[in-house]
């Protein structure tokens, strides 16, 4: 074969399995499982790996609804898909992971079908992650070596407008304060308190005055969580959180020491205690124009629209930390091409289980495929695509 018609295997192997892929997204969007818990897609997503001839780890890297999933023919590039699975709270999919979970697997499988169908050689993986939304799970893989020996890896994510490459996002980390103070009687004996509450209005006001002198690019977001009072009572504990992003991961440090200093100074200014905790945070995804253009080629073959460029966004994803190691690829699939919405909302849930849903599903695992392929064929891409991540991080 030669390499259209091995695409071509790719793209009549995904319409085989159109129903059984569908049925798996479905299945995922029915049952929503939030952070580290989502068991049923785990083994719904393995179960279906096992059958199709995978050699199937799971566990993996410490965390029990996390596996990797490998086929391997000769030598050749290793080539690692990613799926999502977690939901959102109270939300269920509105993110649309039950397609990145079904896009994964049914991706591997087109793949591992040509290995054995023609002269292709090379080792493809499947890396399921729990976790994407809070938890970092693909960053706890990666310290783990679950990612280790893959040469390149791609991610798909629905989205709405038009199908892009997504190019650089935002790096973002936090920090939970918790200001402890002194309850007391507010009317009779209101010396013998320490309010907590006015060491939380004072530390959000110095944030929002610390803002004119911030770079452009750096944002901060900043909540109270809790204040423990009756009325009557001097508060005698809060807790704000701290979301910090920008573009330019090596400035995050710097904001979060002058963060630091900012509530250590108003603990002493009024007699508060203080406790900081970091959260844990994602870097910024790096693009790579070599993969993108790859699989741009690729859309445009199975005539689906696709933005110019490498387009950045607003958001944060823990691929941002892969992308900083593998050179990676996140194709954002339209599952509402009129228009743009939000995620994270009913509206991107129930798209996630429509009609355009589907099509993204298939449109996705097709260009993913074909775009593997490619490089299993022409391993000196990948030599391109690691060459270009390293000059990308330079300036990182």
């Amino acid at each position: 074969m030669d390499a259209m018609e091995i695409k071509k295997h790719c793209d009549t192997c995904i319409d085989t399995l159109s129903d059984q892929l569908w049925d798996i997204a479905k299945y995922i969007h029915a049952n929503p499982e939030v952070a580290f818990t989502e068991e049923k897609a785990c083994l719904c997503l393995t179960t279906f790996l096992n059958q199709h001839g995978f050699n199937v780890q799971s566990p993996v890297g410490g965390l029990k609804t996390a596996f990797k999933a490998f086929y391997s023919k000769g030598s050749g590039p290793v080539i690692g898909v990613i799926s999502e699975y977690d939901a959102l709270p109270g939300l269920g999919h509105a993110c649309g992971h039950n397609l990145i979970a079904a896009s994964g697997v049914g991706t591997v499988v087109a793949v591992k079908n040509a290995l054995d169908q023609s002269e292709l050689e090379g080792t493809i993986v499947l890396i399921g992650t729990p976790a994407e939304e809070s938890g970092g799970g693909k960053i706890l893989l990666l310290n783990q070596g679950i990612f280790d020996g893959i040469d390149a890896v791609f991610l798909m994510h629905p989205t709405s407008a038009t199908t892009r490459i997504g190019g650089e996002c935002v790096s973002f980390t936090g920090l939970h304060i918790y200001f402890k103070g002194k309850s007391a009687h507010a009317e009779s004996h209101p010396e013998n308190g320490i309010n907590a509450q006015d060491a939380a209005t004072l530390f959000y006001t110095a944030i929002g005055l610390m803002r004119q002198q911030l770079k452009d690019n750096i944002h901060i977001c900043c909540v109270m969580h809790h204040t423990a009072s009756d009325i009557g009572q001097i508060p005698d504990l809060t807790h704000l959180e701290i979301e910090i992003s920008t573009r330019v991961a090596s400035d995050i440090d710097d904001v979060k020491v002058r963060i630091t200093n900012i509530a250590h100074g108003i603990a002493l200014a009024t007699g508060c205690n203080v406790q900081i905790d970091d959260i844990m945070g994602y870097l910024g995804r790096i693009p790579n124009k070599v993969l993108a253009d790859i699989c741009k080629q690729e859309l445009l073959v199975l005539n689906e629209p696709v933005m110019d460029g490498i387009p950045s966004d607003n958001g944060g994803e823990d691929l941002g930390n892969i992308s900083r190691v593998i050179p990676s690829l996140n194709l954002f699939t339209t599952i509402l091409p009129e228009k743009k919405i939000s995620g994270h909302t009913d509206q991107f849930r129930e798209l996630a289980i429509s009609e355009n849903g589907r099509h993204a599903l298939n449109i996705s695992c097709k260009a993913m495929s074909r775009s593997i392929v490619e490089l299993m064929l022409f391993p000196h891409y990948i030599s391109d695509a690691k060459e270009e991540l390293n000059k990308r991080l330079l300036d990182a």
